[in-house]
Parts: structure tokens; sequence; C-alpha cells
């Protein structure tokens, strides 16, 4: 008896082995979030694979011509001899040797890998960015893993390829030269920064607050005030050394050291009028959208429904993908813009939150308000990138007053910074379960129309094949003098 009663103690006393293993509550969450994570970025991977077998090898652009020139005569031809040669040449000379080596299949497979680096790129950071609550990470990283014009202008033969990388690599190595500013981290942003803008111009826009960064970071690390300007200038160098080779050739022979192929092509005037008065600013009727899913005479005069709707859907036809000519699977443009709504806001209550954070800077150095100060930099820093980035696109559409200026495929070099904003957006909602339930809701609702998307279309390449060298997919014109 009495060994039962000591047995029974013991077993009372001590766990069970299967109870002992399994881990605390908060465990198994951090480990549910974790494994979350890794499925949507396998995901994003798997449909990067999937779109790559299947869409054509050309949007609008013809950088095949440039690619041709280049494994020629291996020198950067001059902004007027083809239409895409205004382009800065780095790209043009890595997929030049891919094309003598196998033709064009070669080619687009450097675009897989440059997006498919591009994505884990995305989640290595949002993986290190201590702010995030690990509930959200899933949702930020979603949002590239899934977005469909965000992957198909990573798989095309084109420029957008390297650069929506490189403007990846250059905010991962921001993040770096925050963590530890060191010289070596400054000169390697740099030189990333050089590479993107002998890619092209659009990093422009990144030089200044990577400069208010630098600066930033270097003088909150007690440097003496001569070794921050130093630092500082070093990095303006190397920017300038390494990105410098297109603007000078197109100020030596131009005059200006800002061209594009506006500057030179004829189809330029078909395009215009776009800016109807300040209504082109202001209009964003999405229910003009919803009845016409790709552009028409109704949204060619709006500034923000022409960026939003591109930004979500194929607005403009520029792929072999051609659901969005064909109804009814047009509609699902439809409904991606009415759930689109959801993570708009988010992005732009975020970023009202990151702008407003400014007016808590604080100069106390203790360590929580030197974690604050940091995100405060940071976020703001790439927030400032996305809003110059904007304003490039608005002044350059006014000055041309051509509606296919307004793509919003000339942010996706900035992506990750739409991502800070969205994230900040997602921690507001998440401060009351039932906002955060329903945005949930929303952006699962989207995601899977997103599937939906791909799914229709892979399957409309295989019930009615288009050429993959397709180059021109606009079938249509759109009579700007209409009303």
């Amino acid at each position: 008896m009495k060994r039962q009663n000591r047995s029974r103690e013991k077993s009372r006393a001590q766990p069970s082995r299967r109870q002992g293993a399994a881990p605390p509550p908060p465990a198994r969450a951090a480990q549910a979030q974790t494994q979350a994570f890794q499925a949507v970025l396998v995901g994003g991977i798997v449909l990067r694979l999937l779109v790559f077998v299947y869409i054509g090898y050309f949007n609008n652009d013809n950088h095949l011509s440039v690619i041709e020139y280049v494994s020629r005569v291996w020198l950067p031809p001059r902004a007027a001899q083809f239409d895409q040669a205004y382009h800065p040449p780095l790209y043009y000379f890595l997929s030049a040797p891919l094309f003598l080596l196998g033709s064009l299949p070669v080619v687009q497979g450097l675009s897989l890998l440059l997006s498919i680096l591009t994505l884990c790129l995305i989640a290595a950071l949002l993986r290190r960015l201590p702010r995030l609550d690990e509930k959200l990470l899933p949702w930020c990283l979603a949002l590239p893993a899934f977005h469909p014009q965000f992957i198909m202008f990573s798989l095309f033969i084109s420029n957008d390829t390297l650069a929506i990388f490189l403007g990846a690599l250059v905010f991962y190595q921001s993040w770096r030269v925050q963590a530890a500013p060191s010289s070596g981290n400054c000169t390697l942003l740099g030189i990333f920064l050089g590479l993107g803008l002998l890619t092209k111009a659009v990093f422009l826009v990144f030089v200044l607050p990577l400069i208010l960064l630098v600066w930033s970071v270097v003088r909150r690390s007690d440097f003496p005030f001569t070794k921050v300007l130093a630092r500082v200038s070093v990095f303006a160098f190397i920017v300038t050394a390494v990105g410098c080779y297109k603007y000078v050739e197109n100020f030596a022979v131009y005059g200006n050291p800002l061209l594009s192929n506006l500057d030179f092509a004829p189809w330029a005037a078909e395009q215009r009028p776009t800016w109807i008065g300040l209504r082109s600013l202001l209009d964003f009727d999405i229910f003009k959208l919803v009845r016409n899913p790709i552009a028409s005479v109704a949204t060619a005069h709006s500034y923000p429904l022409m960026l939003y709707g591109s930004f979500w859907y194929s607005f403009v036809p520029d792929s072999t993908f051609r659901g969005n000519l064909i109804p009814p699977f047009d509609r699902l443009g439809s409904i991606i813009y009415l759930l689109a709504l959801c993570p708009t806001v988010l992005s732009l209550i975020g970023a009202s939150r990151i702008v407003r954070s400014f007016a808590g800077l604080s100069f106390d150095r203790s360590a929580e308000n030197e974690r604050a100060a940091n995100r405060i930099i940071y976020d703001g820093a790439l927030l400032l990138t996305l809003l110059l980035n904007l304003f490039l696109v608005v002044s350059v559409g006014w000055r041309y007053d051509v509606w296919s200026v307004f793509q919003a495929r000339l942010f996706f070099p900035s992506y990750f910074a739409i991502l800070i904003a969205f994230s900040a957006g997602l921690e507001w909602s998440a401060q009351s379960r039932a906002h955060f339930a329903l945005v949930r809701a929303f952006l699962f609702a989207l995601f899977g129309v997103f599937l939906v998307y791909f799914l229709t279309e892979v399957y409309l390449t295989t019930r009615y094949p288009v050429s993959p060298l397709t180059l021109d997919h606009m079938p249509y014109k759109i009579d700007m003098n209409a009303r």
C-alpha cells in the first residue's frame, strides 16, 4: 500500500513526459506565427515559379532591342537610338551574356532569380525589424508574396526586375547602416544606391532620404561633426561615381541629363490631353474603376485612379495574361479594386502615424528612446523616398501630359516603404480585436482573389495561347478628347 501511495504522489508531483514536452501557449503561438510566415514565403516563391512558366517574355516596353545591341557591340546605346535606350545600362549588360548563351528563356530566368531574391530580402528585413509584432509579419509578407502586379513586373525581360531587387537591397542595407554605422556599411549602401542609379532613374528619389538617414544615424552615434561630414561626403561621392554614367552622357550629347523616351516618341501626342484641370488630381471615384477595370476614357484623366488601378490590377493591358480583356473574367479586377481599399486605407493611416511620430522624436539617449528614435528615422527616410517617388511620377506625367506615365510599377523599387506604412496601419488596427478581425477578413479575401486571378490567367493562357514574344498588349486606343 505504501508503495502504491508513493507512486501516486510521484505521478501527481511530476508531469507526464507528454505534458512536459508541450510548449507553453506563448511559445506555441510564436511557433504557429513562424510557420505561417514561412508558409507565405514558400507560397510566394511557388507562385512566382507558376507565373514564370505561363507568362510571356515582355510587357509593352521593348527592352530586347537594347539587349541585342549591347550583346553585339558591348557599348550602351544613346538615348534616342531605341525606345528604351534612355535607361541606364546596367540591366542590359547583365542580360547580354545570358542572351548570347541561351536566348530569351535564360534572360527571363535572371528575372525569376531576382524576383525570388527580392521576396527573400523583404522577408529577411521584416524579420529583422524588432518593432514589428510577430502576429503581423505573415500579413505584411503576404502583400509582396501574392500581389499580382508586383510579381508580374518582376518576371518580365525588363530593367524593372533589377530595379525592384536593388530597391529592396538598398532598404536592407539602410537597416544595416542603422544597426552598425560603420564606414564599410555606409560604403556598401553607396555602392548599392549607385547601382540603382545605373539601372533606372527612379533611384534619384532615394538620394536625399538616404543622405539624411546616414547623417542622422552617424550623428546620433556621437561621432565628431567632421567625421559625420566626411562619412556623408564619402557616401555621396560613391553614389555619384558608381551611378552617374547615363546622366553625364545625356548631358554631353543632348544637353539634358534627364531624358526619357517621351522626349523622342511620336506616339506621346496620342495620349494628350491627360490633364483636364484640378479634377485630374481630385477624382477618386473608385466606381469608375469598378465599372471599367482597364484603362478607358472614364479613368484616363484621373491621376489617382490610374495609379490606384495600375497598382492593384492589370489596369493597362501589359502582358500575355489577358483576362482583363475578356468578360466576365475582367470582373476580378472590379473585386480587387474594392477589396484593396482595406490595405490602401491602412497604408494611409500608417503613413500619417509615421509623420505624427516625428513630433515625439526625443534627444534623450535612454535605451527606450533610442529604439523609438531609430524607428522614426528609418521609417521616415523610407516614407520620404516614397513621397518623392510619387512626386516624380506626378510631375513627369503632368509635364509630358501622357496618361501612360501614371503606372504604379514605378513605385515598386520603393515597395518596402509601402510595406512600412502598411505595417504601421496594421499595428493601429491590432489595437482593437474587432478592427483587426475585420481587417484580416478583408485581407484574406483579397489574397484569395489574387490566387483566383492567377489560376484564371493560367487557364486562359492554356485555353487560348498567345505568343510569348508578343510586345504590344494594348489592343485599343483611348480617345482622349472624348468626355
